[in-house]
């Protein structure tokens, strides 16, 4: 019989799993809707193994993630260590209500002559505080007039007038999140005849100019917690234009953290009426 006595050494991979100043979602406390991969390591080939989880330290109250919606094991959570490795991993989803309860990982293995060893971890899931929000630079400027300089395209000439662009910024904010996020932006000018419009750039100080990808979402460096957003509006005499830049289909990537607060996802700027002026009549 193989006598299984090494003392398994364990090493916790999760993603965040070190808590910094900025709330996060981490291994060890989750936010709601939040996937971690929890590894452990220094295994010896051959062992079998089991990831599970249960409501007490003492592990007797073992739950079934098919009966409680509260997490969901994503891979595996049995195996065997093949030769030449040494970790064994699982990721979890912690779902929406995850946060009403603590949760113990056990981690067992077990020697082919049926020795077992195991270690387990406390789990604290926490409401999800991932969120993106959209603002205007600053925050309080909601109203402007139309651009009007040249630089803007503005032509005062009779012969050729042209009313020019009004070109506006707006923030696209991350708060408590770790990794790179994503987001989808949608342009809208009220009155909608106006197809002059468009997002002329998004930029970061770390990610610089991004690009959308096929599913016109743009992804941000994790080490950026805003993008501004720079848009075009043709400036139309005689009416107000009220531009609104939304965001959807925004998360995290790796924790696949969905967007906490869709009640600020949107901003308004209104660009006040450009007076008419009508042809010349003089003689």
């Amino acid at each position: 019989m193989v006598h299984f006595k090494h003392i398994i050494i364990a090493v916790l991979l999760a993603v965040g799993f070190c808590l910094t100043a900025n709330a996060q979602s981490s291994a060890l406390h989750p936010f709601d809707g939040a996937t971690h991969t929890y590894l452990w390591d220094g295994l010896q080939s051959g062992v079998d193994y089991e990831f599970y989880l249960t409501a007490d330290a003492s592990g007797s109250v073992v739950l079934d993630d098919g009966l409680n919606a509260k997490f969901d094991f994503l891979g595996n959570r049995t195996g065997k260590v093949g030769a030449g490795e040494f970790t064994a991993s699982v990721p979890i989803r912690w779902n929406i209500g995850a946060s009403v309860s603590t949760y113990y990982l056990w981690f067992k293995v077990t020697a082919p002559g049926g020795c077992s060893n195991y270690r387990y971890v406390g789990i604290s899931p926490q409401l999800n505080r991932f969120d993106l929000l959209s603002e205007n630079i600053p925050v309080d400027n909601t109203m402007s007039c139309p651009a009007v300089a040249l630089t803007d395209g503005f032509n005062p000439l009779a012969t050729s007038y042209d009313a020019g662009t009004t070109t506006l910024k707006f923030i696209v904010r991350r708060e408590n999140g770790t990794y790179d996020w994503f987001f989808e932006p949608v342009l809208e000018v009220d009155p909608a005849y106006n197809l002059a419009i468009s997002i002329v750039s998004i930029v970061g100080v770390n990610s610089g100019t991004l690009t959308a990808d096929d599913g016109k979402l743009f992804t941000v460096n994790g080490t950026d917690n805003e993008v501004t957003v720079t848009v075009a509006i043709q400036n139309v005499p005689g009416v107000s234009q009220d531009v609104k830049l939304s965001i959807k289909n925004q998360g995290e990537s790796r924790t696949n953290l969905p967007d906490s607060d869709a009640s600020n996802d949107a901003v308004e700027h209104r660009i006040e009426v450009m007076p008419l002026i009508e042809g010349l009549q003089g003689v």
